[in-house]
């Protein structure tokens, strides 16, 4: 995400166009703040920031943490054991309709990338220069636990890390995605929506004949290039968004509910589960591999912001201060909060001897407290970890063997 001097450009939630919505102007500087133009390596013109894109970033890193803390079900046998209350809780499947947010990620990368104007070259080295700092000081941290922890024999807890950094996975997809844009840009300049169509027909025919067959139980270089292919569809898709959002109304109705008439399609006739997030009572999960039903999602979801655009912006216009700071402690937020979670996982045991995961009254009862208890271990790490804090976490990363070529800015802006 972006800090609030610079254009939105980035992985997380973003999204950008031909905006309808609100915005303010903003200048790209050199040592600028979190956003698209302060890498500290060249000056930019005066561009604009799109509020509403603002808005709806920061609402998925929202939705993204709160899933994480309050619905994640935790248990310990020799290393972490999760799972999650949907397989357990009737209808709760339609819930991961719109709680889902990873498509959105995706698609607002696309459609900032659709935008930018810099050069290739220059553009891959702004946006890695932004992006990848921030999680290595993450990465090397974990490495030496880890290290640690297999030093002493302590398997459970080398895969208590596996865990913290797994959530990164969506970084290294994004990245991926950021090098191969000068292919996409061109692919969209020159078939626009038959690529789109084309990438579609490519994952179905994956899906039927190694995902589904398989029960997504695939090798892992098969499993990260379905990755990189499904992802790339969808940040394909969002090289039309801005397009959408210039569109008439009932292009975006259209839009939202044709995705979601797609998704009950999808689950009915065609053999994929329902919910859009995995569950222990799914033969597959829709995410791992991500398969159909996430293109499905994206369109959905795509409609459905370019729906909800009116109201969004009336909001960011009157919350300006709170959305820059959002954008600029996204990058942090993202990479640590599942070390809080962690952390307060932790202490609970620690105080109570065990933490309950069967998903019961008394489990909804606790969604609180987790929800809040991870606090308590969040607000000092991303004290220490947040913008303008980078040098901090530079020494240990270097005593650890990993230099930083870091500005001290949050950098999640691509």
């Amino acid at each position: 995400m972006t800090a609030a001097t610079t254009t939105p450009d980035t992985p997380h939630p973003v999204l950008f166009g031909v905006s309808q919505g609100k915005r303010c102007e903003t200048t790209n500087r050199t040592g600028g703040g979190g956003g698209e133009g302060g890498s500290g390596a060249e000056e930019g013109p005066v561009r604009e920031r799109d509020l509403v894109l603002d808005v709806v970033r920061a609402g998925a890193l929202l939705v993204v943490v709160s899933w994480h803390w309050a619905f994640t079900t935790l248990g310990w046998e020799d290393g972490p054991r999760i799972g999650n209350p949907i397989g357990e809780t009737p209808g709760m499947w339609l819930a991961t309709w719109f709680l889902q947010v990873m498509p959105l990620f995706f698609l607002v990368g696309g459609a900032l990338h659709a935008v930018d104007r810099r050069r290739d070259g220059d553009f891959i080295r702004n946006r890695f220069r932004r992006l990848v700092p921030p999680a290595v000081a993450f990465l090397a941290i974990a490495a030496g636990a880890a290290g640690i922890a297999g030093a002493l024999g302590r398997v459970d807890l080398v895969r208590g890390v596996v865990l913290m950094i797994t959530p990164l996975w969506f970084l290294g997809v994004y990245l991926t995605l950021v090098l191969l844009v000068p292919v996409a840009r061109r692919a969209h300049r020159r078939l626009g929506l038959w690529a789109v169509a084309a990438g579609v027909v490519a994952v179905a025919l994956v899906d039927r004949i190694w995902v589904l067959p398989s029960r997504g139980a695939i090798a892992v270089l098969p499993m990260l290039a379905i990755y990189a292919l499904t992802w790339s569809v969808v940040h394909q898709l969002g090289f039309h968004l801005g397009a959408l959002r210039a569109a008439p109304r009932a292009a975006k109705w259209a839009t939202c509910l044709g995705g979601f008439a797609l998704l009950g399609f999808g689950a009915v006739r065609l053999g994929y589960p329902a919910s859009m997030v995995g569950s222990h009572g799914d033969p597959i999960s829709n995410m791992s591999p991500p398969n159909l039903m996430v293109v499905f999602l994206a369109i959905a979801q795509m409609g459905l912001l370019t729906v909800a655009e009116p109201v969004l912006a009336r909001w960011a216009d009157r919350h300006r201060e709170l959305i820059a700071s959002a954008g600029a402690w996204s990058m942090t937020v993202y990479v640590w909060h599942m070390l809080a979670l962690a952390g307060f996982w932790g202490l609970v045991v620690t105080l109570s001897g065990t933490v309950d995961h069967t998903v019961d009254g008394s489990w909804w009862m606790q969604r609180p407290m987790w929800l809040l208890g991870p606090l308590l271990f969040a607000v000092p790490l991303f004290a220490v970890a947040g913008p303008g804090r980078s040098r901090r976490l530079a020494v240990v990363s270097r005593r650890m063997g990993v230099r930083l070529g870091h500005d001290g800015s949050d950098g999640c802006d691509s």
